[in-house]
């Protein structure tokens, strides 16, 4: 996760003791005193805009206040509105084109004569008037689990019961459906009337992307269309950039992460009911694979092995794959004649080896957020080159996985880990991808990780159904539960190895969602409305460790459009850990990424509380969907 563009600053000690001398010349003498202030990881960056080096930390003193400052290159502190956005930038200059497609159309255009086209991916800038007609309805619900058993289930702060629960979610995802088959329709219509007036409706690609839910479109152009469709600075066009092909990164493990011993025994967690969709370059034939369906696409050794990976994982749940590594059409994920619906995606396909958050990772980070699908992709092995994660691996609410040698617990030289220009921390998690023989085949690499992930969450989810539909409380379940410990670094490794006896069996979940004003609802409804929602939980001393991840879903559109600035994610959240007496005993406020983790021993029985803060709601567009996974682990 170290990277170039965007990197932990050095001058903690001294900051400490400017912001330090600050309170105390405030009267804040309290806290005046150095040690007591504090940094947490991820809340400490430095960042390079527009040519010029800007440094932001949040501290935090003994008793869990956050204390923010930005400082330029020089150390001078600054307001955080004159640092350049995104927005600003483009005012003074054509930023939405890809440098790259201007000199490709400079290139063809001096070879009179060729009718060469250009392959170009264009963002969209669509209005979701289906979800904003039927604004979401506040909803929080809590469940503890108790050596895989539940022993509390709450829905609106009420006692309910299992059924209750399952008919609850049964009308909740009928609603989704019925909210996504207006959407499609809508943005349908959107982007054929932009196709009409740029004379493109004949091009098959217009109808992919419609199928598939983007707002981007995959278009082959001529130099000349090109610069018609740039010159009419039609307001709809957020980006065009170069496409770039994915490509299927290839570079006992189910012991390792707990599967063998701890998921395949019992019928609950072998991902009945679920499906998974899988897409790469191809997929493997039908007959290779039980319980699943090539929607379309050829076969690979690398699907063949892909493939035979989640049915190994996740023997009882349902396989689909598309090859040409795209996103599932509307048609498909209800499932398919008959067969349970999709509710995880998984990729070990990637492309766009640089820092830049780019149409791709807009579009698969615009698809969880719309769909509340999970999305795990591989992002590449460009460790021993770049480094980079690759697109759609740095999607704010797509889950990277790392990959790590599960006969020494390590993590293997190629897996990637500098992190975008966006500044969420990539991998959030590893998995074993290290000469894993699957499908006739023996292959290491990121792509081998992924799906072993993916079919592990589904093994989860079938058990746990409250899972399903609800992307941000599984990905803070899975990072909960990530407590191997894999070495490398965190830079490589994430918050660690997944593990399904850590993550599945004894925890506390708890979800809030609704559209942006719910946060403040909930921050009413726990009694206080200052400013946090607060959850408090049992929690024994007789747990040696308690790990807690708090995860929420950003819109892909909103950091796409603002992947420039300083900071591009639409909503921060901030999350603080209290223990029976009051006393502050951990947290966690990263700037740049959609889930926080803190990690603390009960070294007393009682009720723990957890605070939620909202530090920054840029995107009041975004609705809110955040989960808390409290994992009680020895």
């Amino acid at each position: 996760m170290n990277q170039n563009i965007y990197q932990h600053t050095p001058l903690r000690s001294a900051w400490i003791t400017v912001i330090a001398a600050i309170l105390a010349s405030t009267g804040q003498a309290a806290i005046a005193a150095p040690e007591l202030l504090t940094i947490t990881p991820g809340a400490e960056k430095a960042k390079t805009i527009a040519g010029k080096r800007y440094n932001f930390i949040k501290y935090v003193d003994a008793r869990g206040k956050l204390i923010t400052e930005v400082r330029d290159a020089k150390g001078q502190r600054i307001d955080e509105d004159a640092i350049p956005t995104t927005l600003k930038m483009n005012k003074k200059g054509p930023n939405l084109v890809d440098k790259r497609v201007l000199q490709r159309i400079d290139r063809l255009e001096r070879r009179p004569g060729r009718q060469a086209r250009i392959r170009v991916d264009i963002a969209l800038d669509l209005i979701d008037s289906a979800a904003s007609s039927t604004p979401e309805q506040p909803e929080s619900g809590g469940i503890e689990e108790f050596a895989g058993e539940t022993v509390d289930i709450r829905l609106n702060t009420r006692q309910v019961t299992k059924e209750a629960l399952q008919h609850h979610d049964e009308r909740r995802i009928k609603q989704v459906r019925e909210t996504r088959e207006r959407r499609l329709e809508q943005r349908g219509n959107q982007v054929r009337d932009w196709a009409w007036r740029h004379r493109l409706e004949n091009q098959k690609a217009i109808n992919q992307a419609i199928q598939q839910g983007r707002s981007s479109v995959t278009l082959d152009l001529t130099p000349t269309e090109l610069r018609r469709m740039i010159d009419s600075e039609d307001t709809m066009i957020q980006g065009i950039e170069l496409h770039e092909p994915g490509e299927d990164d290839v570079m006992d493990a189910m012991d390792a992460t707990s599967i063998s011993n701890s998921a395949l025994p019992y019928s609950s967690t072998r991902g009945d009911d679920i499906g998974i969709y899988m897409t790469e370059s191809g997929c493997a034939n039908e007959s290779r694979i039980t319980n699943y369906d090539r929607l379309s696409g050829s076969e690979t050794n690398h699907s063949r092995n892909v493939g035979a990976i989640l049915r190994a994982v996740s023997p009882d749940s349902y396989i689909y794959c598309r090859g040409s590594a795209v996103l599932p059409q509307s048609s498909d994920l209800d499932g398919v004649a008959g067969n349970p619906p999709i509710y995880i995606i998984t990729r070990s396909n990637s492309s766009n080896d640089t820092q830049s958050y780019n149409t791709l990772d807009r579009d698969w980070d615009n698809f969880v957020y719309n769909e509340n699908v999970a999305i795990f992709n591989s992002g590449g092995n460009t460790g021993n080159g770049t480094g980079n994660v690759r697109s759609p691996g740095k999607g704010l609410n797509v889950i990277s996985i790392g990959n790590y040698n599960d006969t020494n617990d390590t993590i293997v030289s190629s897996s990637p880990f500098v992190d975008p220009q966006t500044g969420n921390d990539k991998p959030e998690v590893v998995a074993p991808g290290h000469t894993i023989s699957a499908g006739g085949f023996t292959m290491t690499g990121t792509s081998q990780a992924t799906p072993h992930a993916a079919a592990f969450a589904a093994d989860m989810m079938s058990s746990s159904t409250y899972l399903k539909y609800r992307p941000y409380l599984l990905k803070a379940k899975l990072l909960a539960g990530a407590t191997d410990n894999i070495s490398g670094g965190y830079d490589k490794t994430g918050l660690g190895g997944v593990d399904f006896a850590s993550a599945q069996w004894s925890g506390y979940y708890q979800w809030y969602s609704g559209s942006n004003s719910a946060f403040d609802y909930f921050d009413e409804q726990d009694g206080s409305g200052d400013g946090y929602v607060e959850k408090r939980i049992y929690i024994s001393s007789g747990w040696d460790h308690v790990r807690v991840v708090l995860a929420w879903l950003n819109r892909g559109s909103y950091t796409y459009s603002h992947r420039s600035d300083a900071h591009p994610i639409g909503m921060d959240l901030d999350l603080r850990v209290y223990d029976p007496s009051g006393n502050y005993i951990g947290g966690s406020f990263s700037w740049d990424n959609p889930f926080e983790k803190v990690n603390f021993n009960p070294s007393v029985s009682g009720y723990y509380r957890f605070k939620i803060s909202r530090y920054a709601n840029r995107d009041t567009s975004s609705n809110l969907r955040m989960g808390l996974y409290v994992n009680y682990h020895d």
